[in-house]
């Protein structure tokens, strides 16, 4: 019942002292509702552009033709498994002479049907997939290397240009997110800050009659919590209304089916419960840390 007591206590005050200073705390829910939307809009962009570099990388692979003379089993085997070593293939998958003919009908037209049988002129390849794109060029080039091995094939600079760039795109966005969460922080703790200065007599009284800092702090982390979480609904009501109408308009795709988006109950609950999630952790904390400082300074 104490327990209960003394949280009820918190409660209470916290929501007085945002009554008192009802302006400071409008402006600093404001300044971290604005925080959290852009901190939402980078999320949902971060978890795109993660999901579509996945998706490339899951795909691409080097396509790896055998010399003419490579047509046993055990000498195609042995091929695979050396190549398998390879620090960076995460698979490698044997493409026979007629299925390299079958491709090639199917990519060039009909024409090619009349290779089928004796008169096929293919050799036999591998389909090599890799665990980093971005060591592509460097696994093509140690494959090329092996004996058996006649050329290799990847898709060139723009496969490798498309995958740093969805990879440059993901760090700056978590830069992005970090510095707006320093900016959270900073805000809710001079908010908190400028409450503590406000109550210093009534901090002092409470200090000499043996209140501990627990006691002292609380209702201004509870108060943090609160202005987090306060900051957090607007932006998610916006990023929840505001992607599904995004994603009915683009049809759920982003110019081609390849870049399909994600469904606007995933963003509403991974993207949504992030904002709302980060309002009370950011606020808690920046709480806390003004709290804690300012008791520390004042014993």
């Amino acid at each position: 019942m104490k327990g209960l007591r003394t949280f009820l206590y918190e409660l209470k005050y916290a929501f007085l002292q945002m009554k008192r200073h009802i302006m400071l705390c409008f402006s600093a829910i404001s300044a971290i509702g604005i925080t959290l939307l852009l901190i939402g809009s980078i999320l949902i962009i971060g978890l795109h552009v993660n999901y579509f570099s996945n998706d490339v990388q899951k795909d691409l692979s080097i396509h790896v033709i055998l010399n003419e003379n490579i047509d046993d089993e055990t000498a195609i085997s042995s091929i695979q498994s050396e190549i398998s070593k390879l620090k960076n293939v995460s698979k490698v998958e044997v493409s026979s002479k007629d299925d390299e003919l079958e491709l090639m009908i199917k990519e060039k037209g009909d024409a090619f049907k009349a290779y089928r049988g004796e008169t096929n002129p293919l050799s036999n390849a591998f389909f090599v997939y890799v665990k980093n794109a971005s060591s592509i060029r460097k696994t093509s080039a140690q494959i090329q290397k092996i004996d058996g091995v006649s050329s290799t094939a990847f898709g060139g600079d723009s496969v490798t240009s498309l995958v740093d760039m969805l990879n440059m795109i993901q760090k700056i966005g978590l830069g992005i997110v970090a510095l707006l969460i320093l900016l959270s922080l900073y805000l809710i703790y001079n908010t908190i800050r400028t409450t503590i200065d406000s109550r210093s007599e009534e901090i002092i009284i409470m200090r000499t009659v043996g209140a501990t800092n627990g006691f002292i702090s609380n209702p201004f982390i509870v108060e943090g919590i609160f202005i987090g979480l306060l900051g957090s609904i607007v932006p998610y009501l916006l990023v929840h209304f505001g992607y599904e109408k995004l994603y009915e308009s683009l049809g759920g795709k982003l110019f081609t089916p390849m870049f399909a988006l994600f469904k606007p109950s995933t963003i509403s609950f991974q993207v949504g419960l992030s904002i709302i999630l980060a309002g009370a952790l950011i606020g808690g904390f920046a709480s806390l840390f003004a709290a804690r400082k300012y008791l520390k300074m004042r014993r």
